[in-house]
Order: C-alpha cells, then structure tokens, then sequence
C-alpha cells in the first residue's frame, strides 16, 4: 500500500478523522474499537439489551426480558429466527482500502443500511495499493504516477472535474474513507461466511473482512465468538464431510485409511478430528492454486 503524501495531505486527514472519531462517537459513549484497517464505530447492540427484549418478546418470556444470553443460547443454537439481531448494527469506518475490495464489499445491499463514500465523485484518491497476489511488485510504479497525473489535471491544473478524471484512474486505487453500516445477521450469515468462512475470496478483501470480524470481536468478543461457532470456516468442512460420506458409503475402515492409520488407531482417534481431516478436507481455492 503506497499512499501519495505529496499530494494529497493524508496525516492532516487522518488526524482530523481522529479528532471527530472522539467528538462524535467516543465522547457519545460508544465503544469504538479499531483492527488494522477497518474502526467499528457503532454498535447498536452493544450491551446486547436490545437484542435481549426481542428474543423475550419472541419467545414469551416476560418475567426477564434483560437477559443476555437468551437470543444465543435459546434461539441461535435452537437454529430459531435471527429476527433479535437483523436490525442491530455494526457502523465500520475503512481507511486506506483498494477500489476492488469496495467493489466486492458494496455488492451486499441486503442488511446494509448505510454506504458514504465520497470518494466515488469529487475527492481524490489516497493512494494505490498492491495486488496481494502480485508477483512483480516493479510492474505497478506506473500505477502511482497515472494516479499523480489524475489528482493534477482535476485538483492543480483545473482542466478536468474530477468526476470525468478519475476515468483515467488504476482499478487498484486507494479509496478515501468510506464508511458502510451492516445488521449482525447480515455480517455473519452473508459477509463473514461469503468473504472470510469460505474460500474463494480475494487476498486484500480477505485481509479487510477480517479486520471486521476482529473489530466486532473487541466489542463484544462472547457474542462474536459464539456465532462464529455456529457460522464458522468448520461448517463447510462439515458439510463438504456428510456429502462424502453419504455420497461414498464411506466404513471407518476407508477413513482411517484415508488418514494413514490402522482400524485399530483410528478407534482410538477422536472422530470429529478424523472425519475434518479426510472426508471433511476441502480443495485449495482459485487464489491458493495462483499462489
């Protein structure tokens, strides 16, 4: 990631957005909590309260409508309605992210209630940011001065707004802050388990799903982890594991021979371990094979 300082005041920007991160969020009493590239800013259901009321409503139970544990322990694990959480939020804030990983996060407009990206018409770009599967770094200097020339010709020069400008732009370029709002039932169901569970995705999407996931787990880590249990990158594993097995007609004879250990100590092996790693193996992803 190579941000164009001469040209465009980024540590200025970054220590304004600083400043009225607290004013705004943090001095308002939200639990702001930042990984890598990505500030979680709000959390509607932090305390988890809301959240709390609904699945008591949802399930009649009236006589403790505050307890927290009632909508993961009672419904999630019950496989009931995700209803308590689908309007709770998360509001993320992103700073110096490629175009293509906005691309691939703005194609979730289901349970996203909020998208600001200014940066799509008149602000210039920060930046430009490597291909995580490069292979020649060197090839993408040019990359940088096409960006340069961009920000001159509409921001210097005058001679074209930036709206027709940024035509002449790299794919790669690094979007100014932009902010996108997801529901909790969106995240974990769609975006993590798209983006993250699975595999498939792009390195640098990949990189910043996964510093959501960590910001919503420094908000509230019990309810994150727990959902992940039931959400999980194990949950492809495990139906990639009943296909085969019902499918092949598998005998525990054929997995311990898959695993390379006699019948004898695979009686011995705790099952779930030996099933994830034969039967519930999953193939490398396009961007493995690449790499």
């Amino acid at each position: 990631m190579k941000f164009l300082t001469d040209v465009v005041p980024v540590d200025e920007h970054l220590n304004n957005i600083e400043k009225f991160i607290n004013v705004c969020y943090v001095e308002e009493g939200w639990n702001v909590q930042q990984h890598g590239r990505v500030i979680a800013l709000r959390s509607t259901d932090e305390s988890r309260l809301s959240s709390a009321f609904k699945a008591s409503l949802y399930l009649g139970k009236y006589n403790d409508m505050a307890n927290t544990n009632r909508f993961l322990y009672s419904m999630v694990s019950a496989g009931h309605s995700y209803e308590p959480i689908r309007g709770e939020t998360v509001l993320f804030l992103f700073i110096g992210i490629g175009k293509p990983v906005y691309d691939h996060l703005v194609t979730y407009t289901v349970g996203r209630p909020t998208r600001i990206a200014g940066g799509q018409r008149a602000n210039v770009p920060w930046g430009f940011e490597l291909p995580v599967e490069a292979k020649n770094p060197d090839e993408y200097a040019e990359e940088l001065e096409r960006i340069r020339n961009v920000i001159r010709l509409a921001k210097q020069d005058r001679a074209e707004q930036m709206q027709a400008a940024r035509a002449k732009l790299p794919v790669g370029y690094i979007m100014p802050p932009f902010l996108m709002e997801f529901s909790e039932e969106a995240l974990i169901k769609t975006v993590f388990r798209q983006r993250l569970f699975e595999k498939g995705a792009q390195g640098a999407t990949v990189e910043v799903v996964s510093d959501m996931l960590n910001a919503c787990l420094k908000v509230d880590p019990d309810k994150w982890n727990f959902l992940i249990d039931y959400h999980g990158p194990h949950i492809a594993q495990w139906e990639k594991a009943m296909r085969t097995l019902r499918k092949e007609g598998y005998t525990l004879g054929h997995i311990a021979q898959q695993a390379e250990v006699s019948l004898e100590e695979a009686l011995e092996m705790p099952l779930y371990d030996l099933l994830i790693r034969t039967v519930g193996k999953l193939p490398p992803s396009m961007w493995e094979k690449m790499r």
